[in-house]
């Protein structure tokens, strides 16, 4: 705008020049000295109109400045003010959400709640079942649809005592500790949940490394399914300790004493003893775990089910028939166990080799029913989304190699060989899809002359498909 005005008393004097000149014959010859002073003057004119213009222009801009200043101080008063409600707002819910948690005991704020959904379709094909012949019938195909449903809760009392608990689906007419499937059956009939786990924990801060456990647990001892079925939760104490202050190198025992059957009027409850020790070792990439387990069964003819084969059919074990016409074990369970796994990676991807052999050194197994072996491997973990994993195994389970009914019951317990293939795939980062395949066969055919034939007859040849989707939270 000063520049606008400027130009406009520039041209109007030029305006007023040229006038001036045109006019001076009617108005008398005018000097040069006299036009040369107008000329001057009207200069000086312009030149005090453009300093009047500059002081206007400044005054505007500083009241600019000055409103956009008020504007800013005003902007920065509300943001202080919004932060000093939301500050005094948060001091509150931080005042009452302290006062709500005080009365509430530690280990429930700090509970842990988790669980999985497992919904299964399992297919059994190429099924045999031994004839009192001898000979082998072909049985139908079998076709079912499965629910597992899990919780567990998981709570620290101290800083030195936790608790863990976990319920879950089984079956409603055995409630085997070998499975927690439902099968969709039974008219609609609802589904049982039982308590699966419930024990408490004591790892105190004076020896790192050691934990105390008792009530009915996780299986912690280092193992294959050859020994245990996942799904098993033993029910007694176990003494476990680490020790730590060496760089890579961590041995460990554990020692457990579980309560298989109380019994009333005995002396001499069924008892299972665990005794393991053995070494982690941390080899530049290589991961080396070697443990050696000692298994004493005792007493099992006071157990509830399992001497009776009444558990799992009798998971394949010899009987014989006591003084009293009752099914007993022909065999003692005393085992030995080495377990072992190597883990290494091969171009990011993680690896495990795993080996486990076992034998019964009890008095007079014969020797071919005394030995039982695992080889196996798994490529990949599916931990998150878009990861996958495959996983194979070979195990030989002779006869009475150990407790039949207490291995992984989808393999068919003792006296039994063949392969298992699995596999993984994350799509999602709560979701897992699994799929196994098990072709397995007796190690020795079932004699019809045997006191167990009947629980054990259909215990052939058999294809198993298995195909999971698991919803974990």
């Amino acid at each position: 705008m000063a520049r606008r005005w400027s130009c406009f008393v520039v041209w109007t004097a030029l305006i007023f020049v040229g006038w001036m000149g045109t006019h001076a014959g009617a108005a008398g010859e005018v000097g040069q000295e006299e036009l040369l002073e107008r000329l001057d003057a009207l200069t000086k004119l312009i030149e005090q109109q453009q300093q009047e213009i500059e002081r206007l222009r400044r005054e505007v801009e500083n009241q600019r400045g000055a409103i956009t200043r008020v504007e800013e101080t005003q902007t920065r008063v509300e943001e202080t003010r919004k932060a000093e409600v939301q500050e005094a707002v948060a001091t509150e819910v931080d005042k009452q959400e302290s006062s709500w948690k005080d009365s509430i005991p530690r280990w429930i704020r700090t509970m842990k709640v988790s669980g999985d959904l497992r919904l299964r379709y399992e297919g059994i094909y190429g099924r045999g079942e031994t004839q009192p012949d001898g000979s082998v019938k072909d049985l139908p195909n079998r076709d079912r649809f499965r629910l597992r449903a899990r919780l567990f809760f998981d709570g620290d009392i101290t800083e030195e005592v936790s608790t863990h608990f976990m319920i879950c689906t089984n079956q409603d007419a055995n409630r085997e500790a070998t499975t927690t499937n439902q099968s969709f059956t039974d008219d609609f009939n609802d589904k049982g949940i039982y308590l699966h786990r419930a024990y408490a924990t004591y790892e105190p801060k004076w020896l790192p490394g050691l934990e105390l456990t008792g009530g009915k647990f996780k299986n912690t001892f280092l193992h294959t399914d050859i020994m245990w079925d996942p799904d098993v939760n033993p029910e007694g104490f176990y003494e476990r300790y680490r020790y730590a202050g060496l760089k890579h190198f961590t041995p460990f025992v554990q020692f457990g004493q579980m309560v298989v059957n109380e019994v009333k009027n005995e002396s001499d409850d069924a008892m299972l003893y665990i005794y393991q020790a053995g070494y982690v070792w941390e080899a530049g990439a290589v991961k080396w775990t070697m443990a050696g387990s000692y298994y004493d069964w005792s007493n099992l003819q006071n157990s509830k089910y399992l001497h009776t084969a009444d558990y799992a059919g009798g998971g394949g074990n010899t009987f014989v028939l006591d003084d009293k016409g009752m099914l007993q074990y022909a065999y003692d369970f005393n085992l030995w166990e080495a377990y072992t796994t190597v883990d290494f990676t091969v171009k990011s991807l993680p690896v495990q080799l795993l080996g486990d052999y076992i034998v019964n050194v009890a008095d007079r197994v014969p020797s071919d029913e005394d030995s039982a072996y695992y080889a196996g491997f798994q490529v990949g973990k599916a931990k998150k989304k878009g990861e996958w994993a495959v996983t194979y195994k070979y195990a030989r389970i002779e006869r009475n190699a150990l407790i039949g009914s207490m291995n992984d019951q989808d393999f068919y317990g003792a006296n039994r060989k063949g392969h298992k293939v699995k596999v993984m795939f994350r799509p999602l980062n709560h979701v897992r899809f699994d799929m196994a395949y098990f072709y397995t066969d007796p190690v020795k055919d079932w004699d019809p002359s045997d006191i167990t034939f009947n629980k054990n007859k259909e215990r052939m040849h058999e294809d198993r498909v298995q195909v999971d989707l698991i919803f974990d939270f």
